[in-house]
């Protein structure tokens, strides 16, 4: 939990692009830690995604792009893809990668078709609007209306409101139907007592007081929510303050590692019994200029003597016990 805590901008980047070369195949770099290419394919078409990274990235979200373009609703007009959902929701906390397999994963389940083919198909909205309102068609599907004569199987008037959408309207008059037919007012009155739209208001009513009682129980917990956001944040802190201290320990303890270190032993060891060796040929120097007497001459060079010897044999020692250590492989 700490390392992911204290991750510089840089090694979230490179984290990002790990994960988009764990879950995806054929990833090629164009531009190191900036443009990446996926190809794929997706139905009968093959298809290559591109992905653009900003330099604020992974605070930004990342450019997807599809090649050629295809008609898809995740996909803008200008090939970029805008309304994928793991898109949609990026944070510096999502995987590149996912994201990416996930859309990949779409177009192979569901290959969308290109642009091009797409467009071919498309018929021209004049033309088609000159064929519907063409008089000569309306004339011939007027003339087929009137020519029409009911099949003598059909069957009789009194069985016709059984299959209508709205039954109640059989039992009306002509009158009554012209009526309905130009007064709005009772068009919407005749409408409001039907039972289908009883059942269906009587049905959003419910769901509107379902949607109130959910509201008051979310804002009742306004409250616990706060407390435990506030308790987060001290946690967060806690850990936080646990971080540095563990860093600060961890500088002491390495220093004292390579200080108590058997080589660094071996190299003061070295240093001292050269340090000695040299206070005995000063100790012989004065000895000789007269500085001191021949009692305090042998007293003090035979104690440093002794002590530059014992340096130098710990020593020894020491480099013997390592050059076997090294030997065996540790």
């Amino acid at each position: 939990m700490l390392p992911r805590l204290f991750k510089t901008e840089a090694d979230l980047r490179k984290h990002q692009i790990n994960t988009l070369k764990i879950f995806n195949d054929n990833v090629v770099e164009i531009t190191e830690g900036e443009e990446y290419e996926i190809s794929f394919n997706s139905g009968v078409n093959k298809l290559c995604l591109k992905i653009t990274l900003s330099k604020e990235f992974p605070k930004e979200k990342p450019i997807l792009k599809i090649v050629p373009e295809v008609v898809h609703h995740w996909v803008g007009s200008d090939g970029q893809i805008k309304s994928a959902p793991g898109l949609l929701n990026f944070t510096v906390h999502s995987d590149l990668g996912r994201v990416v397999q996930a859309i990949i994963r779409e177009f192979q389940r569901t290959p969308p078709p290109l642009v091009s083919n797409h467009s071919s198909n498309i018929v021209s909205p004049t033309l088609d609007s000159e064929k519907r309102t063409s008089p000569i068609n309306f004339h011939s599907s007027f003339s087929t209306i009137k020519s029409f004569s009911p099949p003598p199987h059909m069957p009789q008037p009194s069985f016709v409101h059984q299959t209508v959408p709205f039954p109640e309207l059989a039992n009306m008059s002509l009158e009554e139907l012209q009526l309905l037919n130009e007064n709005i007012d009772m068009q919407d009155d005749f409408v409001n007592e039907l039972p289908q739209i009883k059942e269906q208001n009587k049905h959003l009513d419910d769901v509107i007081v379902q949607v109130e009682e959910l509201a008051e129980a979310n804002l009742s917990k306004q409250n616990k929510l706060n407390e435990l956001k506030s308790n987060i944040d001290s946690k967060i802190e806690h850990v936080t303050k646990l971080a540095f201290e563990n860093g600060r320990l961890h500088a002491i303890y390495q220093n004292f590692s390579d200080k108590f270190s058997p080589r660094n032993i071996k190299e003061q060891l070295r240093l001292g019994a050269e340090k000695a060796d040299l206070d005995c040929e000063k100790i012989a120097d004065r000895f000789l200029n007269g500085e001191i007497d021949v009692d305090r001459f042998v007293n003090d060079f035979i104690k440093t003597k002794a002590l530059c010897q014992t340096r130098k044999t710990k020593e020894e020692k020491l480099s013997y016990q390592l050059d076997k250590l090294d030997r065996a492989g540790f």
